[in-house]
């Protein structure tokens, strides 16, 4: 018996029913039951294009659409080796860079050329720089060329203890002696605590190669657990942070909301109700994150910057020689410019391009890349000098750390008093060798913009004029070869010298541009 479905329908002679879908309902007999549809009730809408779509696979579309614990716990552990693998490989290059920006180049030039203008223009004899000129006292035992040639009979006056010349003798005696044997055994110097004799303030090879020198590859890797454990705490807290933020503010998350097209890692806020708004939560949470995690930046770079030997070389120890788990107050303005601008350059370069500029990732994707390419490089130009004078205030404000807890250890020592507080991993060690040894000369901290002019103006020397390079070369490959009168030396590292270690992060941010471009990802990375 034909169906209605089989039979042609009059207003519409030409349709064709389809094949698939639900079968058609049998008709009901006029014996039927009225219950009968109760017996059989009529499948819903949902099992039936269950039914029908059953054997399309999604987990070519969706493979994570459904994860298991193991996959879980497969897919983090995967992402931490990747992280630690990151940074493992990036270490060398980051303590090389962290060992220059600490290091004060005072009396060194480029290419192992050393002016000494102390003893060149001296000033003053208070100034003590006239400590080479020969003194108007002469010795007992140094012949008189400018007396008579008589010879001299010795007086014998009464003894008298307050004699000029009995008390003025062994005084003179005294205070030439020690010079006497100083110049006779000059090796016998104590041994300084700086290792590194670094020739170039801007050579990372240099340093890499003089760290595997002194200590091996301890020395090259050191600071790798914390430095891998500071970059975990750092994102987290970071987008955590953001997230609090946005929720409290009733806006989006600029973390989830158009990361694949931003570029250059950062966040795409210009699809944000209040792209301002969204700057703004995305720098305040970056500047929260970095001042809850100083302590731990501050042990990072004492276990880069002191010796393998010195103790202690773990985290909660070094945390434990903090005064507190604050951020000194000295340190807080080059903390919040260092991690803030980056964050403002790069979420606002998104912004800028696609609404100012009208360059977009997908209608102008080359153009898009090299201009994030661009603003990748002026953010690593304007971080470096910041995280050159972070790192010397770190470095000075440990010092000061240090040597306040050595005073209390030497006080608590000299009176006999065994109550005083050990450092987990320091139990056994002596409080009269105690100090903060680093290997390299650490350079002065005197804030955010005293600390760059030292390092521009009065810091090291530098050649210029024309031939200063072939000049440098000469003087360096002869120690005593007078510079040309085209040439002179200038005190100070100029300009170039507040970007110690630029030559790393340039060709990181390179490599990582090119392998996105290569790979068909449009610069992005």
């Amino acid at each position: 018996m034909a169906t209605s479905r089989d039979a042609p329908n009059p207003l519409r002679p030409y349709y064709i029913p389809p094949s698939i879908g639900p079968p058609p309902e049998p008709s009901n007999n006029a014996t039927s039951s009225p219950f009968s549809s109760s017996r059989n009730p009529k499948p819903s809408f949902g099992s039936q294009a269950r039914d029908i779509l059953s054997d399309l696979d999604y987990d070519s579309y969706f493979p994570d659409s459904n994860p298991t614990l193991a996959g879980h716990a497969k897919r983090l552990v995967d992402q931490a080796l990747w992280n630690y693998t990151s940074v493992l490989l990036a270490q060398p290059f980051e303590v090389a860079k962290t060992v220059l920006q600490v290091h004060q180049a005072s009396g060194q030039g480029i290419a192992g050329l050393s002016v000494d203008e102390g003893r060149s223009r001296p000033n003053s004899f208070a100034s003590g720089k006239f400590e080479d000129y020969p003194s108007d006292e002469s010795d007992d035992d140094s012949p008189g060329y400018f007396t008579s040639t008589a010879p001299r009979v010795p007086q014998h006056p009464p003894f008298s203890p307050t004699s000029p010349s009995s008390s003025r003798s062994p005084e003179r005696r005294r205070r030439h002696a020690p010079s006497r044997s100083q110049s006779s055994t000059p090796t016998q110097a104590p041994h300084p605590l700086r290792k590194l004799d670094l020739k170039k303030a801007d050579s990372l090879l240099e340093v890499i190669g003089q760290l595997w020198k002194q200590e091996s590859a301890w020395g090259v890797w050191k600071g790798t657990n914390v430095t891998f454990v500071y970059n975990f705490l750092l994102k987290t807290t970071e987008s955590w942070t953001r997230s609090l933020l946005s929720a409290l503010l009733n806006i989006p998350d600029s973390g989830v909301m158009g990361t694949t097209v931003s570029g250059i890692g950062g966040l795409d806020i210009i699809d944000s109700p209040s792209p301002l708004l969204s700057l703004a939560v995305a720098v305040a949470a970056s500047a929260i994150a970095a001042l809850a995690l100083a302590p731990l930046d501050l042990v990072r770079t004492r276990l880069i910057i002191t010796p393998t030997a010195a103790p202690p070389r773990t985290i909660y120890p070094s945390l434990s020689l903090l005064p507190s788990l604050t951020l000194p107050a000295s340190l807080m303005p080059v903390t919040l410019l260092h991690s803030t601008i980056p964050t403002i350059i790069s979420t606002s370069t998104p912004l800028l391009l696609r609404s100012t500029f009208s360059i977009d990732p997908v209608i102008t994707p080359s153009l898009y890349s090299i201009s994030t390419f661009l603003s990748s490089t002026v953010e690593l130009f304007l971080r470096l000098p910041l995280e050159t004078v972070l790192r010397r205030g770190q470095v000075h404000v440990l010092q000061e750390h240090e040597n306040q807890r050595l005073s209390a250890a030497y006080r608590s020592f000299d009176a006999g008093r065994r109550d005083r507080k050990e450092v987990y991993g320091m139990e056994n060690e002596d409080p009269s060798v105690r100090s903060f040894k680093t290997i390299v000369e650490p350079g002065p901290y005197r804030g955010v913009l005293g600390t760059m002019w030292f390092i521009v103006r009065e810091e090291g020397v530098q050649v210029v004029g024309p031939g200063s390079a072939a000049a440098v070369q000469k003087a360096a490959a002869a120690r005593n070869a007078p510079l040309t009168s085209r040439t002179r030396v200038r005190k100070g590292q100029g300009m170039h010298g507040l970007w110690r270690g630029w030559r790393v992060g340039f060709w990181g941010l390179v490599g990582v541009w090119s392998a996105a471009a290569l790979g068909g990802g449009g610069g992005e990375f």
